[in-house]
C-alpha cells in the first residue's frame, strides 16, 4: 500500500509519479504551457500569474481556489458526505460508522446484517486511500481495523497531500503501542457488486469516465480504459447531481459502481462508492499520459475563463527563468538538477545566485512538462534528497543555448 518515490521521467516526459503529486503537476505543466508564469510552494501550493500580473489564479494539489475548504472537508468527512449524498437522493451503499474504541462489536454485528465481503474505510481524511474493498469474513475484518489503529502519520500510506481537518486529538496508547484515540472512526459498507467507473466533474460537466479494473488506490489490476463516449447520459448524470449535493466544489472525482454503463440504470443498480474532492488524474494516467495532461488543461482553462482570464494557445517548448530559495545544500541541488535537465533534453543553466539565502537561479528551456517535474521534484524533496521551500518560474523568449549546465 506505500507509495512509490517520485522518480525520474523518461525522455518522453510521461514517466509516473505517485498519485498525491500528479493533480497538481498536471495543472502545473498546463499553466506553462499557456505561458503563465508560476510559484510553486511545498505541498503543492501553485500560484499562477499573467505576464503583466493582472490575474493570479491558486492552486493546492490541483485543486482550484474556487473549491472553498468548508466544501473539502464536507468531501473529506465521509459520514457527513454520506448524508448530503442521501438528502439528495444519489444512491450509496448501505454503511455506518463506529469507533474503534467501543464500537467495534457493533461493526462487526453491523458486517455480519450486511453480508461479507464489506468494505471498510477510515471514515474521515484523504479518499480513495486506506479502503479495504473485500474485507471476506471477521479475521480479515480484524486486520482492517488493526491497521487503522495505527496512527495516520505512521501509516505506509500516508502524505502530507491533506489540507482538510482530520484528527484534532492526540493519539493514545494500548499495551505499549501507539494507536490512534478511542473516539477514531471508521465506515463499515455493503460491497456492491458491477462495473467501477471513475468520473471526473469540472464545473458541472462530466470531462472523463475511466473503467477501472479495481478500485483506484488498491494497488491491484490493470490500467483502466477511456469509456467516456460510450457511458449512458443518465450515469453522467448521476455523477454530477453527487458533486452538486457537496456544495462548494469546482472540481471533484466520483466513483461510480453500477450493472452497466450504456444503458440507463435504476437506484438499485448504481451506486456512488467514493467521493473527492481532488481530480484523481492518476487513474487517468495510467490509461494514457496524455489524458490526464489534457484534463489538467481543461481544469485550468475552467478557471481562468471563469476569472476572466485569456489563455494563449497551448506551447510544446517554453522557455523560463528559474529561481529556487532555501536549498540548504546549494552545490549539490544545482549539479542534481543540471544532470536532470540534460537527461530530460533541457536546454539553459543553473547557477548558484545567494549561498546566504541558499538560492539558486538560472534559465530553463524545453518541453513544460519537464520543467514542471524538475520544480515538484525539488519541492518534494525527490531530486537526489535536495529541496527548496520555494520555484518560480517566469516565462521569457527562448536564447541560444546547447545544454544545460552549471553556470560558475
Amino acid at each position: 500500500m506505500s507509495a512509490e518515490p517520485l522518480q525520474k521521467p523518461d525522455v518522453a516526459g510521461l514517466a509516473r509519479l505517485t498519485p498525491e503529486v500528479r493533480d497538481g503537476f498536471e495543472v502545473h505543466q498546463a499553466a506553462l504551457r499557456r505561458a503563465l508564469d508560476v510559484v510553486l510552494y511545498p505541498r503543492q501550493v501553485l500560484m499562477v500569474s499573467s505576464a503583466d500580473g493582472g490575474h493570479e489564479l491558486s492552486f493546492i494539489h490541483g485543486i482550484p481556489r474556487a473549491s472553498t475548504l468548508g466544501s473539502v472537508t464536507y468531501a473529506q468527512d465521509k459520514r457527513m458526505r454520506r448524508a448530503l449524498l442521501e438528502r439528495a437522493d444519489v444512491p450509496v451503499p448501505k454503511g455506518a460508522t463506529f469507533s474503534v474504541g467501543r464500537g467495534i462489536k457493533e461493526a462487526k454485528a453491523f458486517a455480519a446484517r450486511l453480508g461479507y465481503p464489506v468494505v471498510v474505510k477510515p471514515a474521515m481524511g484523504d479518499n480513495a486511500i486506506e479502503t479495504f474493498a473485500d474485507v471476506r469474513d471477521e479475521e480479515q475484518f480484524d486486520i482492517a481495523i488493526d491497521y487503522l489503529r495505527t496512527p495516520p502519520t505512521e501509516r505506509p500510506t500516508f502524505t502530507r497531500a491533506a489540507y482538510a481537518l482530520t484528527e484534532l486529538r492526540e493519539p493514545g496508547e494500548e499495551e505499549g503501542r501507539v494507536v490512534v484515540p478511542p473516539g477514531y472512526r471508521f465506515l463499515v459498507e455493503e460491497r456492491v457488486r458491477g462495473e467501477y467507473l471513475r468520473f471526473l466533474v469540472v464545473d458541472g460537466l462530466v470531462r472523463s469516465v475511466v473503467h477501472c479494473a479495481r478500485p483506484p488506490g488498491t494497488g491491484l489490476g490493470q490500467p483502466g480504459r477511456d469509456i467516456l463516449g460510450e457511458t449512458h447520459p443518465a450515469l453522467q448524470q448521476l455523477a454530477i447531481d453527487a458533486v452538486r449535493a457537496v456544495p462548494g466544489l469546482v472540481v471533484a472525482s466520483v466513483d461510480i459502481v453500477a450493472r452497466g454503463y450504456q444503458r440507463p440504470v435504476s437506484p438499485d443498480e448504481a451506486w456512488v462508492v467514493e467521493f473527492s474532492e481532488r481530480p484523481g488524474l492518476a487513474v487517468q494516467a495510467e490509461v494514457a499520459p496524455e489524458l490526464s495532461q489534457q484534463l489538467g488543461d481543461v481544469i485550468l482553462s475552467h478557471y481562468a475563463t471563469a476569472d476572466g482570464l485569456e489563455l494563449d494557445d497551448p506551447r510544446d517548448d517554453v522557455a523560463v527563468e528559474f529561481h529556487a530559495e532555501a536549498i540548504p545544500d546549494l552545490d549539490g541541488a544545482v549539479e542534481a538538477l543540471a544532470a536532470a535537465g540534460r537527461d530530460l533534453g533541457l536546454t539553459g543553466y543553473v547557477e548558484i545566485r545567494d549561498r546566504v539565502d541558499g538560492t539558486a537561479a538560472g534559465v530553463m528551456q524545453g518541453a513544460p512538462q519537464h520543467i514542471a517535474w524538475l520544480s515538484e521534484a525539488l519541492l518534494d524533496g525527490k531530486l537526489g534528497g535536495h529541496r527548496a521551500m520555494l520555484v518560480e518560474e517566469r516565462q521569457r523568449e527562448r536564447g541560444e543555448f546547447d545544454s544545460f549546465v552549471v553556470s560558475s
